[in-house]
């Protein structure tokens, strides 16, 4: 599992940046444009990836200062959020290149962002992790076609054809 872990860091960063480079062809006021998508608008869908997977990196690592809430649009500008975002992919990078495989057996103790506290499998976090990343940029993908953007693929077997990361990395 700790391959699949390499991969799908490799494979959120490769995404990411593909969704990011189609959302530049967008005005300020289409990514604030509001929408009935959780989060309200492009923009607040995409920090809410960055608040989130910097929580979800805090929590795998232990390291790093709490974040309050994922729910809040802290970058504004597509550039600053674009940055935020290139910091916590070279977080994740790092986390899944050193990850110790025994920690996959083992759960993870946290408390939510509400304060409840939380013991669960840490590979299911993990997977979840990678998951809920590939859901919101689904969500993003779909949106940009309303504004006229025809978005690049983001499809995990397009990043193995153009990268061959897969082949690359495998044990």
């Amino acid at each position: 599992m700790q391959f699949l872990v390499r991969i799908q860091a490799r494979y959120n960063q490769w995404a990411n940046q593909r969704l990011y480079a189609d959302m530049e062809k967008l005005s300020p006021g289409q990514l604030h444009a509001p929408s009935a998508a959780n989060f309200g608008s492009i923009l607040a869908i995409a920090n809410h990836l960055v608040l989130a997977d910097r929580l979800w990196i805090n929590r795998l690592t232990g390291q790093g200062p709490a974040v309050p809430t994922v729910d809040a649009v802290p970058y504004p500008a597509l550039a600053d959020l674009a940055a935020a975002r290139r910091v916590e992919e070279d977080r994740g990078l790092a986390f899944a290149d050193a990850l110790d495989p025994a920690r996959l057996a083992g759960n993870l103790v946290f408390t939510t962002t509400d304060g409840r506290p939380m013991d669960l499998p840490f590979a299911l976090c993990l997977a979840h992790f990678h998951n809920h990343q590939t859901h919101h940029r689904g969500q993003i993908h779909g949106m940009l076609g309303t504004f006229g953007v025809k978005a690049q693929d983001i499809d995990l077997l397009g990043f193995e054809r153009q990268t061959g990361a897969y082949a690359a990395l495998r044990p």
